[in-house]
């Protein structure tokens, strides 16, 4: 198996062993039958572990897909498992910084935690939330290279072109749509991408979106002080920063 994969298959393990102190989970009513699971703790440290959970989730997803083809499905997931890493950095800088979060995330842990409406009804009477932004989390990047020699603005700016190109999958755009094209038959692959070469591209790229997701098991594990998934993430992470294809990725950025 190679490295890659055998990280993938850690992944669930780390964020099960975060989210042990979040468990078992409350079960609230919401009335007529219906009820929702609720961790213990509703804190900043509950929402990246659950947003871990899901980038971990999403990765294998993203990965099963490219495997069987469905390489703009898998673009469109990586997307959100980007956002879910960047959701758990911006929370994870700022609890290491101390003092008071930033008004962004102060905001978005709340949100997270607040129940959705159950009816149309309901959603019709409520109030608009204007949202956190992505745009406003992204700036703990900047934040985080400050004292190293990585240019922060540089960095981010990076971020949002391979989000771009990733929204485009999405959003269902034109290029997205004319890669699914065969120009010999003008016939559209609906059923899984039969060029094993297009597969394999995918399948890098969730490997290169691994590196992601394996920081942000580092950053929550740093928060919530579990040393021994935080030491295993790490080394990990030290491994991928010393390999290729990462260590190309990380040149770029």
């Amino acid at each position: 198996m190679s490295f890659g994969r055998e990280l993938i298959e850690r992944l669930g393990g780390w964020a099960n062993e975060l989210a042990v102190p979040l468990m078992p989970p409350r079960v609230v009513s919401e009335g007529d039958d219906r009820h929702r699971l609720e961790f213990r703790q509703h804190n900043p440290h509950a929402v990246m572990v659950g947003k871990l959970i899901r980038a971990v989730s999403g990765l294998h997803g993203a990965l099963f897909l490219a495997e069987a083809g469905y390489v703009a499905e898998c673009g469109a997931l990586l997307r959100t498992v980007s956002d879910f890493c960047t959701e758990v950095s911006a929370i994870g800088e700022a609890l290491n910084r101390g003092g008071e979060p930033p008004h962004a995330v102060r905001n978005f842990v709340n949100q997270y935690f607040t129940p959705k409406a159950q009816t149309p009804e309901e959603y019709a009477a409520k109030e608009r939330t204007r949202y956190v932004s992505r745009k406003e989390l992204m700036k703990a990047e900047v934040r985080l290279a400050e004292g190293t020699t990585v240019d922060g603005e540089r960095l981010r700016i990076f971020h949002q072109f391979i989000n771009m190109t990733y929204d485009a999958y999405v959003h269902g755009s034109y290029e997205t749509t004319m890669e699914l094209c065969n120009p010999s038959t003008g016939v559209f692959a609906m059923r899984g991408h039969p060029e094993a070469s297009k597969r394999q591209e995918f399948v890098e790229a969730v490997f290169l979106k691994m590196h992601g997701v394996v920081v942000a098991v580092e950053f929550t594990a740093a928060v919530t002080a579990h040393a021994e998934v935080f030491k295993a993430a790490r080394e990990a992470r030290h491994v991928m920063d010393a390999s290729e294809p990462w260590k190309r990725q990380n040149v770029e950025t």
